[in-house]
């Protein structure tokens, strides 16, 4: 059934099978599966834990290998993310479709307050303003991320006693439409953080009933200056590699 509405991006179809769904493969993947951004990051990880590709996301940018991956006597899949909601949302469905049951992310964010460059911050909940997450769920400003992935990085990050904090993040897909008084707009509405992709695989997840979770670290900065600060966040290895271990370990924590 098709819920109808003024506007083409709010009409939501209850079906659940598509005409092209997510294809499952002869064998399934791990049911364990970190996505990270960091391809410097992952490729580092690959030259210590050799994996084997097991499944390859195809796409027009390039092909992104899957990894199976044992770290600490769990089985896991690695793969790098793909950029903005509508191409995560074709990979998340992908990874679901293959076998994936937990899907923790890393990634960084620009943010929306003076929070220290390379910092971590946990999104509890997003603001959905992109478009993919409304072929998943009917219309709603926010989405809640899974509260099991949240306490599991609490939890991680306290044992390493790393500093942290959570927010509501503000996903859009507008990258080049981050206009002050839209930033001022979302700042007002709790938002802390921005990036294009967090409404879109938590809305995913809730609808395929998997499990989601993401860390971000704070990169460029959209506010306390005239000038956009860049703050050279896409350098910061140190802030890039922690977090990936962060999430790894929290992963791994699925398995028990």
């Amino acid at each position: 059934m098709i819920i109808e509405n003024e506007f083409p991006i709010l009409e939501y179809s209850t079906e659940y099978n598509a005409v092209i769904d997510p294809k499952k493969g002869e064998e399934p993947f791990p049911r364990l599966c970190i996505m990270t951004f960091f391809k410097d990051v992952m490729d580092t990880f690959l030259s210590e834990y050799p994996g084997e590709i097991i499944g390859t996301y195809i796409s027009e940018m390039r092909h992104f290998p899957a990894y199976r991956i044992k770290y600490k006597d769990t089985e896991i899949c690695l793969i790098q993310a793909v950029v903005a909601s509508g191409s995560i949302a074709m990979m998340t469905d992908w990874l679901y479709g293959r076998g994936v049951e937990v899907l923790l992310c890393c990634g960084g964010c620009g943010v929306l307050a003076d929070i220290p460059a390379g910092d971590v911050i946990i999104p509890v909940r997003a603001l959905r303003d992109e478009g993919a997450s409304y072929k998943y769920l009917p219309p709603s400003r926010y989405i809640e991320l899974h509260r099991e992935p949240v306490e599991i990085f609490r939890q991680v990050l306290d044992e390493y006693k790393i500093p942290y904090m959570e927010c509501t993040t503000w996903t859009t897909d507008g990258y080049y439409r981050e206009t002050r008084d839209m930033v001022e707009h979302r700042i007002g509405q709790g938002c802390k953080a921005v990036e294009m992709e967090c409404a879109t695989m938590a809305a995913i997840a809730q609808f395929r009933k998997k499990i989601f979770g993401q860390l971000l670290y704070s990169g460029d900065i959209l506010v306390g200056t005239k000038e956009y600060d860049y703050r050279d966040w896409n350098y910061n290895i140190s802030a890039r590699e922690r977090l990936f271990r962060l999430t790894l370990e929290s992963l791994i924590r699925f398995a028990k």
